[in-house]
C-alpha cells in the first residue's frame, strides 16, 4: 500500500508491504539507484546510511511492544531528498498510520497551503513523532512500575519478579535500538545539513531531531534505573523474608532437642527409671517439657530470635 502527500512541492511517499511492482515505480518515479531497492527489499539488521548527490538514504530500527509480550524492532527505511521523502517499512506501524490521519485533517482544512512547508520541515517532523512515540510509550513503563512498586510492599514479593523481569527486558531492547541509532542518525542529518541539500538553514531542524532522539534515550534510561532499583529492592524483601523463615525453622529444630532428649530418656527400656511405677509419671514428664519450651521461648524472645 503506497500512501502519498503532495504539499507545496514537497512529496511524502509511504510504503507498507509494497509490491515489487510498486516499489520499481517509485524508484523509477524519483531517480533511485536500483541497489537502495534490493536494500529496501531485505532486511537490515543494522542501522544504515547512503549519501549521494540527490538524497540520502537511511534505515533505522525503532523499538516498541510486542502484543505477546517483550519487544520487537520495526524497521523503516528513509530516502530524503531536496523535494521529497521516501518512507518503507513491511509491517503496521502505529506511529506512521496516525501521523497520516493528522496530514489528511490538515489537507482538508487547507492547512498545507498556508504554511508552505519544506521538505526539511517534513523530514523533521516524521522524525520527531516517532521518537515522541517512543517516548510516549516508554510513559507506560511508569505505571507499571508503579504498580509493582505498590505489589512489593503489599507482601507480593514473589508475584513480582516476572513482572519486573519482562519489564527489565523490554526497557534493555528499547535502550538498545535506541543507542544504535546515535552515530547513523548524526551522519544522516549531517550530510542534509550540507551545501549540497539544505545547508546550514536545516541545522535548527537537526537539533531538534536530536533532541527528541536523547529525550527518549533518556526517558528509557531513567525508568531501566527505576526498574533495577526495584528489583534490588524486591530481591532483598526475599532475601530477607527466606531468612527468617530459615532462623524460625532452626529455632523449632533446636527447641525439640531438649524434648527429644527428654523423650528418650524416660523412654529407656531398663530398670531404675524415675516414675517409671508411678501413676503421675506421665503427666510429670508432660510438664517437664512444657516448662521446657517455655524456658526455651523465654531465652529466644529475649534474644530477638522470634
Amino acid at each position: 500500500m503506497i500512501t502519498r502527500h503532495v504539499r507545496s512541492g514537497i512529496t511524502w511517499v509511504d510504503m507498507e508491504s509494497p509490491t515489487r511492482q510498486e516499489l520499481d515505480d517509485v524508484i523509477a518515479e524519483f531517480g533511485i539507484d536500483p541497489r537502495i531497492e534490493e536494500e529496501i527489499i531485505s532486511p537490515t539488521p543494522y542501522p544504515v546510511v547512503v549519501d549521494t548527490e540527490n538524497y540520502v538514504y537511511l534505515v533505522l530500527h525503532f523499538p516498541t511492544t510486542d502484543p505477546n509480550g517483550g519487544a520487537k524492532s520495526q524497521e523503516i527505511d528513509f530516502i530524503a531528498g531536496k523535494h521529497f521523502l521516501i518512507t518503507c517499512r513491511y509491517e503496521l506501524i502505529t506511529t506512521i498510520h496516525s501521523l497520516h490521519k493528522v496530514f489528511e485533517s490538515e489537507e482538508l482544512l487547507g492547512i498545507g497551503g498556508k504554511r508552505k512547508p519544506s521538505n526539511a520541515d517534513l523530514i523533521e517532523r516524521v522524525l520527531r513523532h516517532l521518537y515522541s512515540a517512543i517516548s510516549e510509550e516508554a510513559e507506560q513503563f511508569a505505571r507499571m512500575l508503579e504498580r509493582i512498586e505498590e505489589d512489593i510492599f503489599s507482601g507480593r514479593e514473589r508475584a513480582t519478579v516476572r513482572s519486573i523481569s519482562l519489564v527489565g527486558r523490554v526497557l534493555l531492547r528499547f535502550d538498545t535500538t535506541l543507542a544504535r541509532h546515535t552515530e547513523p542518525l548524526k551522519e544522516f542529518l549531517k550530510q542534509l545539513s550540507s551545501p549540497v541539500f539544505f545547508g546550514k538553514s536545516f541545522e535548527e531542524h537537526a537539533a531538534h531531531i536530536e533532541a527528541e532522539h536523547t529525550h527518549a534515550i533518556t526517558i528509557v534510561t531513567s525508568y531501566r534505573e527505576v526498574a533495577a532499583e526495584l528489583r534490588e529492592t524486591n530481591d532483598s524483601i526475599l532475601s530477607t523474608l527466606q531468612n527468617e523463615i530459615i532462623q524460625r525453622l532452626t529455632v523449632v529444630t533446636f527447641a525439640a532437642v531438649p524434648l527429644t532428649i527428654i523423650a528418650g530418656l524416660f523412654g529407656m527400656n531398663i530398670s531404675g527409671i524415675p516414675l517409671a511405677n508411678s501413676s503421675h509419671g506421665f503427666f510429670v514428664v508432660v510438664g517437664l517439657m512444657v516448662i521446657t519450651v517455655l524456658v526455651l521461648i523465654t531465652y529466644f524472645k529475649a534474644k530477638k530470635w522470634i
